[in-house]
């Protein structure tokens, strides 16, 4: 049980570092789309955006399972 505990503490830490990662990625191209208006530079945003989400969607399924153990 402990083991099984410790492995979805690490994997949450994983999963609000990439989202944190992801978040100061979506700025930064927020912040270039001001100069480049491109569809290629939309496309990447939209995309960091959906995992960005995803991935918010895995911390809270995370969070679900350590406290519903």
């Amino acid at each position: 049980m402990r083991i099984v505990k410790r492995r979805s503490k690490k994997r949450l830490e994983k999963l609000v570092e990439e989202h944190q990662y992801l978040d100061q990625k979506v700025k930064e191209l927020t912040k270039e789309r001001l100069k480049d208006r491109s569809m290629e530079s939309k496309d990447i945003l939209t995309r960091l955006k959906r995992t960005k989400l995803a991935v918010k969607d895995a911390i809270a399924r995370a969070k679900a399972t350590l406290t519903k153990n």
